[in-house]
């Protein structure tokens, strides 16, 4: 039904899980993937407590049938994300180019880096089975689609007319979130099967996803707290001539073009990975070539 989770139109009796709810009811032979969009605050990713609201919404989708978001980022409307939301406001006042009434000023900073690919994992590990983030290039859209260069929608991994439309050539510029990202989607791709994972200790501020693609298995990891963490990883096969990738804010490994090159490569796990994942940190290890 193409609605957004955690809003309900004061209009309609049904909220998004509703929508879904009914859309399965009236129209099921008909539909065959159910969309939703998702604009959770950083806390409620972080903490762990949105995972139930994806397990909710993906329990109305008929068996046999996938859910997707069509949509994902991170707005800052909660209490626990006030800090955030003033930076953001802070960011929009007298902005040379958008009013911000639709955007996220904070696209820009290293810890989103971290935030989307939770998102992913999240996604992946409470039974969805796509998630499209919001939004490729800030030049794509503005604000009711007006066309005015006031009203760009900054969401974006970059804006491509950054210095022929609004004179700021830095604009152009990957942004750190792109790096994570772009890891996620090239490892993770279309038809990999995303397996159990469990973390075997109440530290909440580790996420783990798992999946294998042709035979080959991806594992990527995030640490969202203030310490850093010893982390073994059990594997369910050998991994055989694996990448190691990592995002740190001060180690992002890049080629010419800016994009992610490997930490490390060429190595061969039996069934068990050590490292230390630190503190507001991503690492992915894959042995897809």
């Amino acid at each position: 039904p193409d609605v957004v989770m955690s809003y309900k139109n004061p209009a309609s009796e049904y909220d998004a899980a509703g929508w879904v709810a009914r859309s399965a009811q009236d129209l099921g032979a008909q539909i065959g993937i159910y969309d939703v969009h998702a604009y959770p605050g950083q806390h409620e990713v972080r903490s762990g407590t949105y995972a139930e609201k994806l397990r909710r919404i993906r329990a109305e989708v008929p068996a046999g049938k996938k859910l997707i978001l069509g949509e994902a980022g991170y707005k800052y409307s909660a209490p626990e994300d006030s800090l955030l939301k003033a930076e953001y406001d802070r960011r929009v006042a007298g902005h040379p180019f958008t009013k911000g009434s639709d955007c996220n000023m904070l696209c820009y900073d290293y810890f989103y880096g971290l935030d989307m690919p939770l998102l992913a994992i999240e996604v992946m590990n409470n039974g969805l089975s796509g998630v499209a983030a919001w939004m490729l290039d800030d030049a794509m859209h503005s604000n009711g689609d007006s066309g005015r260069t006031e009203d760009v929608k900054i969401w974006g991994m970059w804006n491509i007319l950054g210095e022929e439309v609004f004179g700021d050539a830095s604009q152009e510029e990957l942004r750190p979130w792109y790096y994570t990202w772009s890891l996620m989607c090239r490892y993770f791709p279309a038809g990999t099967d995303i397996l159990h994972t469990a973390v075997a200790s109440e530290d909440k501020d580790v996420y783990v996803v798992a999946g294998t693609y042709q035979g080959k298995l991806t594992v990527a990891m995030v640490n969202v707290g203030e310490k850093d963490k010893s982390v073994q990883l059990t594997l369910p096969r050998p991994m055989e001539n694996a990448s190691l990738y990592k995002y740190e804010e001060n180690l992002q490994p890049k080629d010419a073009d800016g994009f992610p090159v490997p930490q490390e490569t060429g190595f061969h796990l039996k069934g068990t990975y050590k490292t230390t994942l630190k503190a507001q940190t991503f690492q992915l290890l894959t042995d897809i070539q």
